[in-house]
């Protein structure tokens, strides 16, 4: 990425981080910067431009830190690490996640060009979803539904780590995790699954484990 690109989407991403959208004008953004106003002007045509790209570039780092590895494995291992992704990223105090909350509620984030980019950005995502519809593993649900019922929580739960009002306890996220994996199986998958969880409960108990 170029250099002074980058200069101007991370005096942004600062600038609304910390002090929100309200009143962030390209001055602001050209001071914390430390360039020209009128090099912005060079790279983006105005502020609804920079922001639509920024908001843009925030979905790219999001994605690359949330996907991380989530080509390998079962699709249910393959879940998890994604799970496990969202809450390790979310309770991280970063610019990117901090100003992708803002962005989430700006104008046009339910466009139809935004709603392309962003598909394709998730792609291997939506692709997981896919794949556990077409073996008959998850609910006939749409992309969307599934993210809110399985993925939603692990959002939440990294926001409220991050925040301080909630300790962070492996076991229990690994808890709420299996939940939130259940929660899109199909009734019979999701009952084979708990009577192999109990019988090896029962086989640890009988070995003393």
């Amino acid at each position: 990425m170029d250099n002074k690109r980058e200069l101007i989407f991370n005096a942004t991403e600062k600038i609304i981080a910390t002090k929100g959208l309200q009143g962030l004008s390209m001055q602001q953004i050209a001071n914390e910067a430390g360039v020209a106003a009128g090099t912005i002007y060079r790279y983006f045509k105005d502020k609804d431009e920079l922001i639509n790209e920024l908001r843009k570039n925030v979905l790219r780092v999001v994605a690359e830190n949330i996907l991380s590895d989530s080509d390998k494995g079962t699709i249910e291992q393959r879940f998890k690490r994604i799970w496990f992704n969202i809450v390790d990223f979310g309770r991280q105090r970063t610019q990117a996640n901090l100003s992708y909350e803002q962005y989430i509620h700006l104008p046009g984030i339910d466009s139809d060009p935004h709603q392309t980019y962003e598909k394709a950005t998730f792609e291997r995502l939506h692709n997981l979803f896919e794949e556990g519809k077409q073996q008959a593993l998850f609910h006939a649900l749409s992309n969307k539904a599934m993210f809110a019922i399985s993925l939603e929580p692990a959002v939440a739960l990294g926001r409220s780590i991050r925040r301080g009002q909630l300790a962070y306890n492996k076991a229990e996220l690994e808890l709420v995790c299996n939940l939130c994996w259940q929660a899109l199986l199909v009734q019979t998958q999701a009952a084979n699954l708990t009577q192999t969880e109990e019988s090896d409960s029962t086989n640890k108990a009988l070995s003393g484990q």
